[in-house]
Formats: structure tokens, C-alpha cells, sequence
């Protein structure tokens, strides 16, 4: 039997990335079941990550697709943080018009309409604010290592944020979202907080690596607003697929060697053993 888990763990997301594409393009459909990658440091941008960055935001940019931020961006909002902190995402970024279809997975984490329990009463609220205040309140008594999920599923406990609107997508077969759950854990012996991520469907091509880059930088903002470190960023693909769209088979195989040919022999690391700038820069 081959194997059930396919993993791959380098230290950012670019890199892995990179490698689990190359072995995707080796699977007889493009596509795998329960890949799993790890990015060590997902907070920064090495010498080797930014040549690939750029060769697939200029393929999907060259085929009419959203580039690497723009899909960065509908997980998380860093020009409005980095503009107004905060206040930014928890503030104004809520206040944008719900775009067509289902909307972004941003906003379903800083908008949600509720009905608590035992009430007949409408209320909105900011999930992704509380799960940082839950952190912020865990920290300052004793912290738990688990605890802080962003579900995707519909739910009345106010703890949990959920990205599944049941109004919205129950009837759909196509074009539901495709990220599942975000769980973030402790790791009190680092200082730090890692977040782990499961996609239904993931598309490698067309939106992994900016997803993977919004991810980064939603961590970022939870571990920055927490005085948490930046830790490991796992994220789960039960279905992984090398998507073909308009560019076809030998698009994605020269895509895929423009990244590998762009990647620098040595790389050089700072005192840290790491190099390069943040994928999201902290707020002082």
C-alpha cells in the first residue's frame, strides 16, 4: 500500500511549497491524498524564497490570476494592519462590502452573526479579536497549549470561529470554501504560538503558496497581538491537487522548473540562522 501521509517540512513556506508541487508533479494525476507541510519559520523570507515568490506571481499574473498577495489577502488583511494596527483589522477591514459568492475567509473570521444560547437575539461579533483576547487571557494566568480553533463549521459558542456559513454554502456542491479549520497552539517553552490548517481541496498552482503566505501572516498578527513569537505554520491538504487551468500540464512542469532553476545554491542566515525580511512585519 502506498503511503497514506505525505510530508514535507522545510524552513518557510516558499521552499515547502516548492517541494510538495515537484512531488505532486510526479503522481500519475497530479494530485495526492493527506499531504501535510510544515514551514519552520514561516514568518520570514529567505535569499532562496523571494526568486520563487516571483516566478508564480508573474505566472498567475501572465494568466489572468490573482497574484501571490492578492490571494495572501483574503486570509488576511496586511495592508490594513500594517496601516492602522489593530484597529485596522478588527476595525475597518470588517466594515468592507461582502464580495460576491461566499465572501473571504478574512472577513468570516472578523464578522460573524450569531445567536448565543438561550437567546432569540441577533449578535455580531469579531471571532478572530476573541481568540486573541482568549489567548491574551490564558497567558496571564496559567496558559493552555490548545483551546484556540478558528472552525470553519457553524457554531453558537462564542469561542470558536467559524468560516462555514450554512446559510450561504449548505447547498453548494462546487465553489465552497475550501479551507476547513484553523486550530492554533501554545508552545510555552518557546514563548510561542503555532498554527496548524486544514484545506478540503487545495489547488497548488493557483493559490497554495499565497495561501500559505495569508497564513503566515495571520499567525504573525496573533503571535505579535499576544506577545507570542512567531512559530510553526503546518497546514493539512486532504486533497492536494496541481491544478492545470488555462496554462495545461507543460505550464505547470515549466513553471515549477523556473522555481527550482531560481533557487540560490547558498543562502545566507543571519545570528538566528535565518535570512531575509518578515512575510508580515510586527506593529510596535
Amino acid at each position: 500500500m502506498s503511503p497514506l501521509i505525505h510530508t514535507f517540512e522545510a524552513e518557510s513556506c516558499p521552499q515547502v511549497w516548492l517541494a510538495a508541487a515537484e512531488f505532486l508533479n510526479k503522481q500519475p494525476k497530479r494530485a495526492a491524498l493527506n499531504v501535510v507541510l510544515a514551514a519552520k519559520t514561516p514568518g520570514v523570507m529567505t535569499k532562496a524564497d523571494f526568486p520563487i515568490h516571483h516566478c508564480v506571481d508573474a505566472f498567475l499574473r501572465r494568466h489572468g490570476r490573482l497574484g501571490v498577495a492578492a490571494v495572501a489577502s483574503t486570509i488576511f488583511p496586511a495592508n490594513f494592519y500594517l496601516r492602522a494596527g489593530a484597529a485596522g483589522v478588527y476595525e475597518e477591514y470588517p466594515k468592507l462590502p461582502i464580495p460576491s459568492r461566499w465572501g473571504f475567509y478574512a472577513l468570516r473570521m472578523l464578522r460573524k452573526r450569531v445567536i448565543p444560547a438561550g437567546t432569540n437575539e441577533i449578535r455580531e461579533i469579531n471571532p478572530l479579536r476573541i481568540l486573541v483576547n482568549k489567548i491574551k487571557s490564558q497567558l496571564a494566568a496559567r496558559p493552555m497549549r490548545a483551546g484556540y480553533e478558528l472552525n470553519m463549521l457553524d457554531s453558537d459558542d462564542l469561542l470558536e470561529i467559524p468560516l462555514h456559513d450554512a446559510g450561504i454554502d449548505a447547498r453548494r456542491t462546487r465553489g465552497q470554501p475550501c479551507l476547513s479549520h484553523l486550530s492554533f497552539k501554545l508552545l510555552p517553552e518557546q514563548r510561542q504560538v503555532m498554527l496548524t490548517a486544514l484545506y478540503r481541496n487545495h489547488f497548488y498552482i493557483e493559490r497554495a503558496l499565497g495561501n500559505f503566505l495569508g497564513l503566515a501572516q495571520l499567525l504573525s498578527f496573533v503571535a505579535t497581538e499576544t506577545g507570542l513569537g512567531v512559530g510553526p505554520l503546518v497546514c493539512h491538504s486532504t486533497l492536494a491537487n496541481l491544478d492545470r487551468g488555462s496554462w495545461g500540464l507543460r505550464g505547470v512542469e515549466t513553471l515549477l522548473q523556473q522555481c527550482r532553476n531560481s533557487v540560490p545554491k547558498l543562502q545566507v542566515a543571519d545570528s538566528a540562522g535565518r535570512a531575509g525580511a518578515r512575510v508580515q512585519p510586527r506593529k510596535r
